[in-house]
Protein backbone atom coordinates (compact mmCIF):
# COMPACT_ATOMS: atom_id res chain seq x y z
CA UNK A 1 0.00 0.00 0.00
CA UNK A 2 2.81 2.38 1.11
CA UNK A 3 4.66 2.25 -2.44
CA UNK A 4 1.25 1.40 -4.93
CA UNK A 5 -0.11 4.99 -3.35
CA UNK A 6 2.58 6.70 -2.59
CA UNK A 7 2.52 9.88 -5.20
CA UNK A 8 4.46 13.98 -5.13
CA UNK A 9 1.57 14.87 -2.99
CA UNK A 10 1.69 12.04 -0.91
CA UNK A 11 5.09 10.98 -0.08
CA UNK A 12 4.61 8.57 2.84
CA UNK A 13 0.20 7.08 1.96
CA UNK A 14 -1.25 6.17 5.31
CA UNK A 15 -4.36 3.60 5.91
CA UNK A 16 -7.14 6.48 5.85
CA UNK A 17 -9.99 6.94 4.01
CA UNK A 18 -8.03 7.95 0.70
CA UNK A 19 -7.32 4.08 0.18
CA UNK A 20 -9.50 2.20 2.59
CA UNK A 21 -11.53 1.26 -0.23
CA UNK A 22 -8.70 -0.15 -2.23
CA UNK A 23 -7.57 -2.28 0.84
CA UNK A 24 -8.70 -5.73 1.61
CA UNK A 25 -11.01 -5.08 4.41
CA UNK A 26 -14.73 -5.76 5.48
CA UNK A 27 -15.88 -2.99 3.44
CA UNK A 28 -14.48 -3.66 0.07
CA UNK A 29 -15.23 -8.06 0.77
CA UNK A 30 -18.93 -9.25 0.49
CA UNK A 31 -20.25 -10.21 3.79
CA UNK A 32 -20.02 -13.83 3.37
CA UNK A 33 -16.07 -13.71 2.71
CA UNK A 34 -15.98 -11.26 6.11
CA UNK A 35 -18.26 -13.78 7.53
CA UNK A 36 -16.22 -16.70 6.38
CA UNK A 37 -12.88 -15.41 7.23
CA UNK A 38 -13.48 -14.55 10.87
CA UNK A 39 -14.68 -17.86 11.36
CA UNK A 40 -11.77 -20.01 9.78
CA UNK A 41 -8.64 -18.36 11.91
CA UNK A 42 -7.87 -15.80 8.94
CA UNK A 43 -5.78 -13.30 10.91
CA UNK A 44 -7.25 -9.97 11.10
CA UNK A 45 -6.97 -6.14 13.03
CA UNK A 46 -9.85 -4.03 13.75
CA UNK A 47 -9.24 -0.37 12.65
CA UNK A 48 -11.33 2.83 14.10
CA UNK A 49 -12.90 3.87 10.49
CA UNK A 50 -12.28 7.90 11.00
CA UNK A 51 -14.84 10.13 9.60
CA UNK A 52 -14.22 12.07 6.56
CA UNK A 53 -13.32 16.13 6.55
CA UNK A 54 -14.95 16.63 9.91
CA UNK A 55 -13.81 19.01 12.91
CA UNK A 56 -13.02 17.17 16.04
CA UNK A 57 -12.96 19.81 18.86
CA UNK A 58 -11.91 19.21 22.69
CA UNK A 59 -10.69 21.51 25.39
CA UNK A 60 -7.23 21.19 26.61
CA UNK A 61 -6.78 22.23 30.65
CA UNK A 62 -3.61 23.87 29.37
CA UNK A 63 -3.95 24.47 25.51
CA UNK A 64 -7.28 25.87 25.45
CA UNK A 65 -9.84 24.88 22.32
CA UNK A 66 -8.37 22.54 20.01
CA UNK A 67 -9.15 21.35 17.21
CA UNK A 68 -8.78 18.54 14.35
CA UNK A 69 -9.31 17.54 10.86
CA UNK A 70 -10.05 13.96 10.84
CA UNK A 71 -8.85 13.68 6.85
CA UNK A 72 -5.57 13.90 8.57
CA UNK A 73 -6.21 11.07 11.04
CA UNK A 74 -5.24 7.66 9.68
CA UNK A 75 -7.60 4.38 10.76
CA UNK A 76 -5.63 3.46 13.86
CA UNK A 77 -5.59 -0.44 14.40
CA UNK A 78 -7.72 -0.84 18.13
CA UNK A 79 -7.36 -4.77 18.17
CA UNK A 80 -4.27 -6.42 17.04
CA UNK A 81 -4.20 -9.80 15.32
CA UNK A 82 -3.14 -11.61 18.47
CA UNK A 83 -6.25 -10.27 19.95
CA UNK A 84 -4.02 -7.62 22.24
CA UNK A 85 -5.86 -4.01 22.30
CA UNK A 86 -3.25 -1.01 20.94
CA UNK A 87 -2.71 1.53 23.51
CA UNK A 88 -5.96 3.90 22.14
CA UNK A 89 -8.27 1.36 22.48
CA UNK A 90 -7.20 0.30 26.00
CA UNK A 91 -6.85 3.58 27.45
CA UNK A 92 -10.48 4.57 26.32
CA UNK A 93 -12.21 1.36 27.96
CA UNK A 94 -9.45 1.25 31.09
CA UNK A 95 -10.37 5.33 31.78
CA UNK A 96 -14.35 4.22 31.52
CA UNK A 97 -13.97 1.51 33.93
CA UNK A 98 -12.06 3.09 36.09
CA UNK A 99 -14.47 6.53 35.82
CA UNK A 100 -11.27 8.48 35.26
CA UNK A 101 -12.22 12.35 35.94
CA UNK A 102 -9.15 13.77 34.57
CA UNK A 103 -6.75 12.41 32.05
CA UNK A 104 -3.08 13.95 31.98
CA UNK A 105 -0.29 12.93 29.29
CA UNK A 106 2.25 13.96 27.68
CA UNK A 107 2.15 16.24 24.56
CA UNK A 108 3.31 13.30 22.30
CA UNK A 109 -0.20 11.80 22.65
CA UNK A 110 -2.11 15.14 21.83
CA UNK A 111 -2.40 13.92 17.47
CA UNK A 112 -3.93 10.58 18.92
CA UNK A 113 -6.54 12.92 20.91
CA UNK A 114 -9.51 12.89 17.73
CA UNK A 115 -8.82 8.86 18.06
CA UNK A 116 -9.32 8.90 21.80
CA UNK A 117 -12.32 11.27 21.46
CA UNK A 118 -14.45 9.49 18.59
CA UNK A 119 -13.65 5.91 20.35
CA UNK A 120 -15.61 7.51 23.61
CA UNK A 121 -18.35 9.07 21.56
CA UNK A 122 -18.73 5.80 19.83
CA UNK A 123 -18.45 3.16 23.06
CA UNK A 124 -19.36 5.12 25.98
CA UNK A 125 -20.94 8.87 25.08
CA UNK A 126 -19.02 12.00 24.95
CA UNK A 127 -20.57 13.04 28.42
CA UNK A 128 -18.84 9.85 30.11
CA UNK A 129 -15.36 11.58 28.73
CA UNK A 130 -12.74 12.90 30.99
CA UNK A 131 -11.20 16.44 30.92
CA UNK A 132 -7.90 16.18 29.13
CA UNK A 133 -4.65 17.87 29.80
CA UNK A 134 -1.82 17.63 27.76
CA UNK A 135 1.63 18.16 29.59
CA UNK A 136 4.50 19.81 27.59
CA UNK A 137 7.48 17.12 27.39
CA UNK A 138 10.71 17.55 29.57
CA UNK A 139 13.42 18.67 27.03
CA UNK A 140 17.37 16.62 27.29
CA UNK A 141 20.10 18.65 25.79
CA UNK A 142 19.10 18.11 22.04
CA UNK A 143 14.94 17.95 21.97
CA UNK A 144 12.90 15.41 24.43
CA UNK A 145 14.45 14.04 27.33
CA UNK A 146 15.75 10.15 26.71
CA UNK A 147 17.89 7.48 28.29
CA UNK A 148 20.36 8.09 25.59
CA UNK A 149 20.85 11.54 26.90
CA UNK A 150 21.02 10.14 30.54
CA UNK A 151 23.67 7.58 28.90
CA UNK A 152 25.82 10.33 27.53
CA UNK A 153 25.74 13.05 30.01
CA UNK A 154 25.90 11.14 32.58
CA UNK A 155 22.46 11.80 34.89
CA UNK A 156 19.79 9.35 35.54
CA UNK A 157 16.58 9.44 33.54
CA UNK A 158 14.12 7.16 35.45
CA UNK A 159 12.52 7.45 39.38
CA UNK A 160 14.66 4.28 39.88
CA UNK A 161 17.15 1.65 38.49
CA UNK A 162 15.76 0.32 35.41
CA UNK A 163 17.02 -2.88 33.90
CA UNK A 164 16.39 -3.19 30.11
CA UNK A 165 14.53 -6.47 29.44
CA UNK A 166 15.81 -7.11 26.16
CA UNK A 167 19.20 -5.91 26.99
CA UNK A 168 19.78 -6.72 30.66
CA UNK A 169 21.04 -3.29 31.04
CA UNK A 170 21.15 -1.51 34.29
CA UNK A 171 20.34 2.10 33.97
CA UNK A 172 20.68 4.02 37.42
CA UNK A 173 17.69 5.72 39.06
CA UNK A 174 17.51 9.51 40.73
CA UNK A 175 16.90 7.20 43.84
CA UNK A 176 20.21 4.97 43.78
CA UNK A 177 22.04 8.18 42.45
CA UNK A 178 21.00 9.75 46.50
CA UNK A 179 17.99 12.24 45.33
CA UNK A 180 15.42 12.59 48.15
CA UNK A 181 11.94 11.81 47.22
CA UNK A 182 11.02 15.35 48.25
CA UNK A 183 13.88 16.83 46.45
CA UNK A 184 12.58 14.96 43.81
CA UNK A 185 9.08 15.46 43.13
CA UNK A 186 9.83 18.99 43.67
CA UNK A 187 12.64 19.75 40.93
CA UNK A 188 9.80 17.56 38.59
CA UNK A 189 6.76 20.31 39.46
CA UNK A 190 8.71 23.05 38.96
CA UNK A 191 9.46 21.61 35.21
CA UNK A 192 7.29 23.69 33.17
CA UNK A 193 4.81 24.74 36.54
CA UNK A 194 5.47 27.87 39.08
CA UNK A 195 3.15 29.68 41.35
CA UNK A 196 3.77 32.74 39.95
CA UNK A 197 6.31 33.93 43.24
CA UNK A 198 10.17 33.53 43.27
CA UNK A 199 10.04 30.30 45.26
CA UNK A 200 11.73 27.34 44.05
CA UNK A 201 11.24 24.69 46.89
CA UNK A 202 8.05 23.65 47.90
CA UNK A 203 6.85 20.37 50.25
CA UNK A 204 4.23 18.39 48.84
CA UNK A 205 1.69 20.17 51.30
CA UNK A 206 2.66 23.63 49.75
CA UNK A 207 2.11 22.01 46.21
CA UNK A 208 -1.17 20.47 46.66
CA UNK A 209 -2.28 23.94 48.24
CA UNK A 210 -0.85 26.15 45.52
CA UNK A 211 -0.74 24.09 42.21
CA UNK A 212 -3.49 25.12 39.61
CA UNK A 213 -3.56 23.68 35.55
CA UNK A 214 -3.37 27.82 35.00
CA UNK A 215 0.38 27.79 35.94
CA UNK A 216 1.46 24.94 33.50
CA UNK A 217 2.99 26.41 30.43
CA UNK A 218 2.46 24.87 27.31
CA UNK A 219 6.17 24.69 25.62
CA UNK A 220 8.56 22.36 27.04
CA UNK A 221 10.73 22.46 30.08
CA UNK A 222 14.60 22.14 29.81
CA UNK A 223 15.79 19.59 32.21
CA UNK A 224 19.24 20.72 33.84
CA UNK A 225 21.15 18.43 36.45
CA UNK A 226 22.96 20.56 38.16
CA UNK A 227 19.72 22.06 39.19
CA UNK A 228 18.38 19.00 39.92
CA UNK A 229 21.42 18.36 42.44
CA UNK A 230 21.20 21.84 43.73
CA UNK A 231 17.34 21.04 44.94
CA UNK A 232 18.61 18.12 46.64
CA UNK A 233 21.54 19.88 48.38
CA UNK A 234 18.83 22.23 49.69
CA UNK A 235 16.06 19.20 50.39
CA UNK A 236 19.14 17.66 52.27
CA UNK A 237 20.03 21.15 54.29
CA UNK A 238 16.24 21.87 54.90
CA UNK A 239 15.44 18.04 56.28
CA UNK A 240 16.36 17.43 60.06
CA UNK A 241 18.55 14.28 61.11
CA UNK A 242 15.46 12.14 61.67
CA UNK A 243 14.40 12.40 58.54
CA UNK A 244 17.61 12.03 57.11
CA UNK A 245 18.60 9.06 59.74
CA UNK A 246 17.26 5.98 58.02
CA UNK A 247 18.68 7.24 54.27
CA UNK A 248 22.21 7.63 55.73
CA UNK A 249 22.33 4.71 57.57
CA UNK A 250 21.23 2.70 54.56
CA UNK A 251 24.07 4.53 52.56
CA UNK A 252 26.79 3.56 55.28
CA UNK A 253 25.62 0.00 55.26
CA UNK A 254 25.93 -0.23 51.64
CA UNK A 255 29.62 0.28 51.92
CA UNK A 256 29.98 -1.71 54.78
CA UNK A 257 29.46 0.40 57.97
CA UNK A 258 26.92 -0.43 60.50
CA UNK A 259 25.84 2.39 62.61
CA UNK A 260 24.27 1.23 66.26
CA UNK A 261 24.29 4.95 68.18
CA UNK A 262 21.10 6.48 66.68
CA UNK A 263 22.00 9.69 68.57
CA UNK A 264 25.63 9.86 67.09
CA UNK A 265 24.42 9.37 63.93
CA UNK A 266 21.83 11.88 64.34
CA UNK A 267 24.90 14.29 65.59
CA UNK A 268 27.08 13.48 62.68
CA UNK A 269 24.35 14.74 60.47
CA UNK A 270 23.43 17.54 62.07
CA UNK A 271 27.39 18.62 61.23
CA UNK A 272 28.05 17.46 58.06
CA UNK A 273 24.79 17.83 55.74
CA UNK A 274 25.99 21.23 54.36
CA UNK A 275 28.56 19.42 52.65
CA UNK A 276 26.25 16.91 51.17
CA UNK A 277 24.59 17.50 47.20
CA UNK A 278 23.73 13.76 47.18
CA UNK A 279 22.93 11.17 49.85
CA UNK A 280 25.53 9.36 48.46
CA UNK A 281 27.69 12.03 49.81
CA UNK A 282 27.66 10.84 53.29
CA UNK A 283 29.67 8.09 53.08
CA UNK A 284 32.88 10.32 52.32
CA UNK A 285 31.54 13.11 54.52
CA UNK A 286 30.72 10.92 57.58
CA UNK A 287 32.23 7.45 57.11
CA UNK A 288 35.21 8.31 60.04
CA UNK A 289 33.61 9.09 62.50
CA UNK A 290 32.28 5.57 63.09
CA UNK A 291 35.58 3.57 61.38
CA UNK A 292 38.98 4.09 61.30
CA UNK A 293 39.83 5.89 58.31
CA UNK A 294 41.88 3.04 56.37
CA UNK A 295 43.89 5.65 54.34
CA UNK A 296 45.49 8.61 55.66
CA UNK A 297 47.09 11.33 53.25
CA UNK A 298 50.70 11.59 54.89
CA UNK A 299 51.44 13.30 50.87
CA UNK A 300 49.93 16.36 52.42
CA UNK A 301 51.70 16.27 55.50
CA UNK A 302 55.45 15.29 54.93
CA UNK A 303 56.41 18.02 52.55
CA UNK A 304 56.35 20.53 55.38
CA UNK A 305 56.91 17.91 58.63
CA UNK A 306 59.92 18.53 61.10
CA UNK A 307 60.69 17.39 64.51
CA UNK A 308 59.23 20.02 65.92
CA UNK A 309 55.80 19.14 64.47
CA UNK A 310 56.48 15.59 65.78
CA UNK A 311 57.10 17.01 69.61
CA UNK A 312 53.99 18.85 69.29
CA UNK A 313 51.71 16.59 68.71
CA UNK A 314 53.37 14.06 71.09
CA UNK A 315 52.58 17.09 74.01
CA UNK A 316 48.77 17.54 72.36
CA UNK A 317 48.64 13.41 72.94
CA UNK A 318 49.55 13.65 76.49
CA UNK A 319 47.59 16.66 77.22
CA UNK A 320 44.56 14.81 75.64
CA UNK A 321 45.31 11.76 78.02
CA UNK A 322 44.88 14.13 81.09
CA UNK A 323 41.53 15.81 79.94
CA UNK A 324 39.15 15.22 81.92
CA UNK A 325 36.58 17.73 79.77
CA UNK A 326 36.24 16.29 75.97
CA UNK A 327 34.31 19.29 74.49
CA UNK A 328 34.99 20.93 70.58
CA UNK A 329 35.96 24.57 72.59
CA UNK A 330 38.54 23.00 75.11
CA UNK A 331 39.78 20.77 72.96
CA UNK A 332 40.46 24.02 70.76
CA UNK A 333 42.07 25.90 73.57
CA UNK A 334 43.84 23.07 74.49
CA UNK A 335 45.69 22.71 71.43
CA UNK A 336 46.17 26.43 70.52
CA UNK A 337 47.85 26.98 73.72
CA UNK A 338 50.44 24.01 73.52
CA UNK A 339 50.87 25.61 69.68
CA UNK A 340 52.05 29.04 71.04
CA UNK A 341 54.14 27.47 74.32
CA UNK A 342 55.97 24.91 70.99
CA UNK A 343 55.90 29.00 69.02
CA UNK A 344 53.90 27.30 65.78
CA UNK A 345 50.93 29.25 64.61
CA UNK A 346 47.57 27.15 64.73
CA UNK A 347 47.42 26.83 60.75
CA UNK A 348 50.60 24.97 60.45
CA UNK A 349 49.19 22.28 62.75
CA UNK A 350 45.69 22.27 61.93
CA UNK A 351 45.78 20.67 58.74
CA UNK A 352 47.92 17.55 59.94
CA UNK A 353 45.39 17.38 62.85
CA UNK A 354 42.56 17.24 60.28
CA UNK A 355 44.10 14.90 58.51
CA UNK A 356 45.00 12.08 61.37
CA UNK A 357 41.45 12.48 61.99
CA UNK A 358 39.82 11.95 58.73
CA UNK A 359 42.51 10.71 56.45
CA UNK A 360 41.85 13.93 54.20
CA UNK A 361 41.66 17.46 53.58
CA UNK A 362 37.69 17.88 54.01
CA UNK A 363 34.94 17.88 57.03
CA UNK A 364 33.19 19.71 59.42
CA UNK A 365 35.14 21.54 62.37
CA UNK A 366 38.21 19.57 63.28
CA UNK A 367 37.41 19.95 67.19
CA UNK A 368 33.39 18.77 66.99
CA UNK A 369 35.32 15.37 64.77
CA UNK A 370 37.46 15.19 67.75
CA UNK A 371 34.66 15.09 70.00
CA UNK A 372 32.59 13.41 68.43
CA UNK A 373 34.92 10.07 67.96
CA UNK A 374 36.24 10.34 71.75
CA UNK A 375 38.77 10.65 73.40
CA UNK A 376 40.42 7.20 72.87
CA UNK A 377 39.79 6.82 69.30
CA UNK A 378 41.36 10.57 68.47
CA UNK A 379 44.67 9.82 70.70
CA UNK A 380 45.22 6.58 68.46
CA UNK A 381 44.59 8.01 65.03
CA UNK A 382 46.73 11.40 66.30
CA UNK A 383 49.72 7.95 67.42
CA UNK A 384 49.25 5.67 63.98
CA UNK A 385 49.47 9.11 62.26
CA UNK A 386 52.76 9.74 63.74
CA UNK A 387 54.28 6.61 63.49
CA UNK A 388 53.82 6.24 59.58
CA UNK A 389 55.24 10.13 60.05
CA UNK A 390 58.53 8.90 61.91
CA UNK A 391 58.96 5.75 59.95
CA UNK A 392 58.86 7.47 56.58
CA UNK A 393 56.22 5.59 55.25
Amino acid sequence: MRQQYKTDENPAPQYDHKVRMQMRNSLTLDGDTVHELMHSDTPYVVRIKMPENETVSFNDMIRGEVSFNTSVVDDKVLLKADGMPTYHLAVVVDDHLMEISHAFRGEEWLPSAPVHILLWKYLFGEDKMPQWAHFPLILGPHGKLSKRDGAKYGFPVFAMNWKDPKTGELTEGFKEKGFLPEAFINLLAVLGWNDGTEQELFSIGEMIERFSMDRVHSAGAKFDYEKARWFNQEWIRKLDAAALSSKVRNVLAANGIEVTDAALLNKVIDLVKDRCTLLTDFYEQSSYFFATPQAVDLAAIQPKWNEAKTLFFQEVIRNYQLSAIWEAHDLENNFKEIAAANQLKPGEVMLPLRIMLVGGKFGPGVFDIAQLIGKEETIKRIENTLKRLTAGH
